[in-house]
Parts: C-alpha cells; structure tokens; sequence
C-alpha cells in the first residue's frame, strides 16, 4: 500500500523551535515510521516555505536579501530535523526552479478555465517606503477575537483569515507606522465556486478529529469569498502574465504547491520522472497533511479547492492538525524568542529523550505545555526506571548467569501464554491508535506494557528459580526476552535511535534479519544473544538551583520629562505590562525626549527604590557606556510585549526579593563579542551568560565597543 504524507512547509526566517516539531514535524515522522514498520511504501515530503513574508520582514530587519534568510534557515531546519530523527524523503525549497514551474502550471491551468479574476482591491501602502506592503507586514488587533497581535493576513490565536482593512488599528510590523490603504489590481481564485463541494466532500470525514471538522464546516457555511492569488512584492514566483512583471504569486496559494513540486523533484532524483503521479493520481492512495492548527482553513479548504480545480488530483485523506504547545503558559514563538530551539534543546537533553516527552505530552486536542521540571522526571520516571531499567536488568540477570536461551528449549505455561496475550492486546490497542493519529494514547499502551514486563520478570523471581528450576528459569527469561521485543519494536516510531540500540542489547535475531518490520511483533521464530553493556539510558539531570537574583523586564517608555532638579537626569514613566513605574536616569547628554518615548528598554525591577533630587526611582534601567556613546539594551522582535521577563542565560528570576545596587554590580553586566555580534552578558556563578528574551541576545540601540560597561 502507498501513502503519502505531507507536513507543512516551516517559514524559512528562524530556528525550529518545540512549538513546530509537537505542532506538526514530530507527530508525522513517528506515524511514517510505524507505516513503513507495516511494510507500506511512503513518501514522505516538507520543504522550506522561502516567499513567505517572514522571510522578507526579517530581510528587512537585518538590512540583508530575502535570500541569504533563506539560504541560512534552510540549511539550518535541515539540520535540526536531522539531529532530532526526523527524515523526510526530501526537504524541498519553493526557490527551487522546478517549484517554480509547477506553480505556473497550475496558475495557468486556473486561469484557463476561468477560475482566476481580475479585480481592484485595497491593499496597505506605507507612503515612507512609497511601496505596497503584504499583508503579514501589518498587525493589529483581531475583530474576532480581540488578539492584540494578530496579522494582516491572519489570526494566530483565533485562526481565522482577515484583510489588513479587518485590524483594529493597523501599523506596520517594521516601524509601527499607520499604513494607507490604495487600490491596486490583482488576479483573484474563485474560491466560492468550490463551496458545495467541499461541503459534500467534508461528510465523508467522520473520522476526522472534531475541532477540524467544526471548524472548517463553519468557515465554509459562512461563505466562501474569491481570494487574491497575486501580490504587490518583489519576492516570489513571478506571475505568467503580461502587466504582472511587478507582481508575485501570493505565497499562501504557491506554498501549497510546495507539495507537489517536493514529490516531484523527489521522483527526479529516484530516476522515476512520474513516480510522483502514483501517489497523486491512484485514488486508493490515502494523503496525510499534518500541520498546526493555525493552519487548518489552508489544508481543509483552499488547498482541497486548488486540487479540485485540477481535477484529476486525490484531495487530503486526512488532515491532522495539532493545538498549540506553550511554554510556562505563552505560545512558542520564532519571532518573540519564546521557549525551546531545537538546537537549544539537544544541548541538554539526547534527542530520544526529547521525542519521549514531546510525544507524551502532544497537543493533540488541547494545548499542552512545555515543563522542564516535568520533561527531566518523567523521562526519569518512564523511560529510564521503568524501560531501561527493565532492559539493563533483564540483559544483566542472563549474562552474569552465562545463560543461553533459545525458543527451542522453552515451554510456555498458562502465566506465560498469558503474558503472550496481554502483550498482544496492548499491541493491537497501539496499532489501531497509530492508525488514527492518537499518538499520546498510542503511547500510553506502550508504557503499560512496559510496567507490565516489569511485573512479570519481578513476579517470575528468576533469581530463585536458576537454582531450583533451570528450565522453567529459561522459559521466563525467554518470554520476558520476546516483552522486551515488542516493547522496543512499539518505542521504535517514538524513539528510533534508542530502539535500534536496544534492539542489539537483547541480540533480537528477527532485528538483525529484518530491521524494524511487523514480523518484531510476533513470538514465532524469535531468538534472542543478549549483549552484556551499561544501561541504556542515562539520569537526566538538568535541573539547577537558579543563582539569578535580579528581576529583569521589559519596559515601554510612555512618558518622559526633564528632572526638576537636575541639568543630566530624566524622570521616567514606564510600562511592564500590568503596571507603570517611575524611573531616574541619567540619560539627558543622550537622548531627546523624543528619542525615549516609546523606546522598548531592560528594567532591574526587584532593586531597592531610592530618591534621586527629590524624585522617586522605583528600579533601574539598563543602558551601555564605551566611554564615548551610551546606549539603552534594547529587547528586538515584533512580539515583544512591556513585562516579558529577561533571562541570564538558562536562569529566570529566582523571586528572592528586593536587592542592593552593589549586589547588582556584582553581576558585571557588560557587552561581549559572541558569533560576531556585541551583546549584553552577565556574570552568575562565576560564567559569563547571555541575557536573553527567550531564543533573542540582547544588543543595543547603538553601536558601542566590545567590553562597554551596562549600568
């Protein structure tokens, strides 16, 4: 059987964080592999989305083309893909030409058979830059959902699609400035002529999870509307029609495309020009799309309706979309610097242990969280007490003995056989979970079959039985032996490097033969050469008692006056989010007060607050002196909000209360070269660390020399 699986095509602008690989990449490589242990024949496509405006927002930022972002993260979510297991059959890129010209034929075939219109439409213009802008580039506040940081083109909390006109007071994400909005002509898909269909085609997916199929029901029962399919940009697929030359194909339809250009660039390089059409085109070939949940209306409507229009195409079989994972409470984020890289993660943790917990914990109906405290004792607890341990003791009990066990010279009894079958029925509960993408279930029969391995060798007591009953001794170590095969043949899609390992530790002859294949399920012909070795696992050990005594936030500047009493001082009124603080600084030499007004600043927001010339300063800020130029520690990012808290490298605030500035100068801040760049950096426990906003550095408003002093 064939079948074909697609995951969502990452922006290429930042690093795969935890919130992407539990969204939508970790789920679909584990439901690869148990397919393929089946014996069906998979093809397996992701790509990088490059035409995103993510991609262009954060060109602009970093003064650099849309191509080196790309360049750079492309190479980059390869490699965490790869460091986590994750394997795609190939990781495309939409800049590669053959994308291009697949994009184009589709175009073409739409507007051939009329389904593409021109028309007028409104777009945002910033008058600054004298260009249009896309939408992405706008943000505001949702008119559904009152999300106070939703896009121009759509809101990540709520998910619904909008126009930059729908925002509650639009600006610009680069400079936060009010855009115009003009008209302009694009080529539009008529999405509408496909809303019948797509009702009739949703009844059929009853098996689908329930929040995807409600939400897409109401999406389409509210009426379809025609969707621009063309964009004022210079970075894209270029239109194939004459008075276009300016224009781009809008990513969100060029995207999709992604799809098919992976599979067939993938038949390319398999020597098999049309290999992707038996996937395509054989209706028996069921297609996966798994993705995050902000990207539902894209994969059940517009993307069935684009393959609608082609008309020989298969449309989605099913479309798995996970909830959102958070971390302590807020969502991951690239831009904002929320949570977990990839990268970062597999500094303190082995991957197997990461893809344990991810698993356990996927957000397949309802957000989860992301807890490291809860991620080190569950691994602990589960995989490492229960499975390697039951693994180590189980190897180590034969070897030490010098026993041979052989299926040969075994005899099952009632307790075994009934071992055998409880073992069976776990299996069958997995397989049928695996099936319909209940990953968190699926693995929650695993773990009960490991505890019940764990009772059986512990009820078998073959410590007494070696001496009183050699035989009957081999027969429990032989079954405990064939438990430990189909527990680490069920761990293979979850964890595949540390199910291979395993696999060699018990010397599982039908491994060795096969690999991982539907025959490790089953007792008939297994034979066992375990291998004597250190446990498979290691404690982890990565939570630390946190040194970092000072509360650093972030500030918004929303008023600001000349001291009353001093030439060099500014009395400050500034924003954390919930709550406004005075401030005292001596930045007058510096900075106008127009200069300060909203100016995203670092607050010590735990020191002792003091009198300064009479007026009231009720922290500190943080500012950066070369001895020629002082500049504010500056937090970047589009999502940064007044009151996100500062890290020193890993260690929050450790809510020890008030200090004392001397204690503060204890910690040394100052800018240091890290990779190139100057940032701000601290001392704790006698290490030099980075002050970080989640995955962000932070630098300064201004150029200053490496070693300037942070006060």
């Amino acid at each position: 059987m064939k079948i074909l699986v697609n995951a969502a095509l990452p922006y290429a602008n930042g690093p795969i964080h935890l919130g992407h690989v539990a969204g939508a990449y970790l789920s679909a490589d584990i439901f690869v592999r148990f397919q393929r242990m089946n014996g069906h024949e998979v093809m397996f496509v992701c790509g990088s989305d490059e035409h995103g405006t993510p991609t262009t927002i954060s060109a602009d930022r970093q003064k650099v083309s849309p191509r080196e972002i790309a360049d750079r993260f492309h190479q980059e979510h390869n490699e965490s893909f790869r460091n986590l297991d994750i394997e795609f059959d190939i990781f495309s890129r939409t800049t590669y030409p053959e994308h291009a010209e697949t994009v184009k034929e589709f175009f073409l075939d739409f507007y051939n058979k009329g389904l593409l219109q021109e028309k007028s439409m409104v777009s945002p213009f910033c008058p600054t830059d004298n260009r249009f802008m896309p939408d992405r580039y706008i943000e505001g506040k949702c008119p559904h959902c009152g999300f106070e940081e939703a896009r121009g083109d759509q809101c990540d909390n709520c998910g619904r699609i909008l126009d930059p006109q729908d925002l509650i007071s639009p600006k610009c994400a680069l400079d936060a400035t009010p855009p115009e909005f003009r008209a302009t002509k694009h080529m539009f898909f008529r999405l509408d002529e496909f809303q019948e269909n797509l009702l009739k085609w949703l009844d059929k997916k009853t098996f689908w999870k329930q929040n995807v199929l409600s939400f897409t029901r109401n999406f389409i029962k509210g009426g379809l509307k025609e969707r621009p399919i063309t964009r004022d940009i210079e970075w894209g697929v270029p239109v194939p029609l004459p008075g276009y030359e300016h224009k781009r194909i809008y990513v969100w339809f060029e995207a999709l495309i992604g799809y098919v250009s992976g599979a067939k660039i993938l038949s390319e390089r398999k020597g098999k020009k049309d290999f992707w059409k038996e996937f395509y085109f054989d209706p028996e070939v069921p297609m996966y799309h798994f993705m995050g949940k902000d990207n539902i209306i894209f994969h059940t409507i517009i993307w069935p309706a684009m393959l609608m229009a082609r008309e020989k195409y298969n449309l989605p079989y099913m479309v798995v979309a996970n909830e959102f994972l958070t971390f302590s409470g807020k969502q991951f984020s690239k831009s904002r610097g929320i949570g977990y890289s990839v990268d970062d993660i597999l500094k303190i943790a082995p991957k197997d242990y990461v893809r344990y917990y991810l698993a356990s914990i996927m957000p397949e109906s309802s957000d989860a969280d992301f807890d490291i405290e809860e991620f080190q004792s569950r691994v602990n607890a589960e995989l490492i007490d229960k499975y390697g341990n039951y693994i180590h003791r189980l190897v180590s009990f034969i070897n030490n003995n010098r026993l041979s066990i052989s299926s040969s010279e075994t005899f099952l009894d009632g307790r075994d056989r009934e071992a055998m079958e409880y073992a069976a029925e776990r299996i069958r509960n997995y397989r049928e979970l695996m099936e319909k993408v209940e990953i968190k279930k699926a693995m929650a029969e695993w773990l009960e079959l490991v505890k019940y391995a764990n009772s059986y060798f512990n009820e078998s007591e073959p410590w007494k039985l070696i001496k009183s009953d050699p035989d009957r001794c081999k027969s429990k170590l032989y079954t405990s032996l064939v438990l430990a095969q189909y527990i680490t043949a069920l761990s293979y899609p979850l964890m595949p490097s540390a199910a291979e390992k395993i696999m060699n530790i018990i010397g599982s002859s039908k491994f060795s033969n096969e690999g991982f294949t539907n025959g490790l399920f089953r007792r008939e012909g297994s034979e066992f050469k375990p291998t004597k070795t250190d446990p498979p696992f290691q404690k982890l050990d990565i939570i630390k008692e946190n040194p970092n005594f000072v509360d650093l936030r972030v500030g918004r500047i929303v008023e600001a006056r000349p001291h009353p009493n001093a030439d060099r001082l500014y009395v400050l009124k500034v924003n954390l989010g919930d709550s406004d603080i005075q401030l005292v600084a001596g930045l007058r030499k510096h900075y106008t007060e127009e200069d300060l007004m909203g100016h995203y600043i670092v607050v010590v927001n735990n020191l002792k607050w003091a009198k300064l010339r009479g007026e009231e300063s009720q922290g500190m800020l943080l500012a950066a002196d070369d001895g020629e130029t002082v500049a504010l520690i500056t937090p970047k990012g589009n999502e940064i909000k007044p009151g996100d808290p500062v890290f020193i490298g890993e260690f929050g605030y450790n809510d020890g209360g008030k200090i004392e500035i001397d204690q503060l100068k204890g910690l040394d801040i100052k800018m240091s070269r890290d990779d190139g760049n100057i940032i701000a950096t601290a001392v704790l426990e006698g290490k030099r660390m980075p002050l970080k906003i989640g995955l962000h550095d932070l630098a300064t408003s201004r150029e200053v020399r490496e070693g300037a002093t942070v006060r």
